[in-house]
């Protein structure tokens, strides 16, 4: 007869388990930090959707200076890496910090310029404007292949919608500038 009694009762318990575990699902943390690991992985991989995304922004800049825009990408994301630090979630918000270490894109530009006006001081006559263009983009992906990837730390804001969705705000887009650009 006790049998009979534990019986529901436990059945009862694991009922309670799973309706917990199903329930309960990924935290904001967890699902913030897929969000991120997701978008930098594909940074990270180079992925065919990113190389071809910068060849479809690159337009005619790229093809004027004689550089492919694709090598351009890859020696660019050279030493790229990134790390998810804490993530704090209040109400619905949250913030995430992430070190993003990528290759200064202000570094590359100083790069150039010094290697730029050192070739045109050098001249002894000025070549075609085709050739000026074509010598600056051998120097852009020079520059780009010797500049160190260096670490910035970022802060990235995210909001829950009314259907408990959580996305990055538009501040996301400037603190990754920023990270390309210190």
């Amino acid at each position: 007869m006790k049998k009979r009694l534990f019986a529901p009762i436990i059945a009862f318990v694991a009922l309670c388990l799973v309706a917990l575990t199903a329930c309960g699902g990924p935290s904001a943390e967890d699902m913030i930090r897929e969000d991120l690991t997701t978008q930098f992985e594909e940074v990270k991989a180079g992925s065919d959707d990113l190389m071809d995304g910068i060849e479809e922004s690159a337009g005619e800049d790229f093809a004027t200076l004689g550089v492919d825009p694709r090598a351009f990408a890859e020696s660019f994301l050279e030493g790229f890496d990134y790390e998810i630090g804490d993530i704090t979630v209040e109400d619905a918000t949250a913030t995430a910090n992430v070190s993003i270490t990528v290759k200064s894109m202000g570094d590359i530009m100083n790069e150039f310029q010094l290697q730029y006006a050192d070739y045109l001081s050098n001249l002894s006559e000025l070549p075609s404007q085709e050739d000026l263009y074509h010598k600056a983009g051998e120097m852009l992906i020079d520059a780009t292949a010797t500049v160190e990837p260096k670490t910035t730390d970022c802060t990235f804001t995210y909001t829950q919608d009314d259907e408990g969705e959580w996305s990055a705000d538009d501040s996301a887009e400037t603190e990754l500038l920023n990270a390309l650009m210190s």
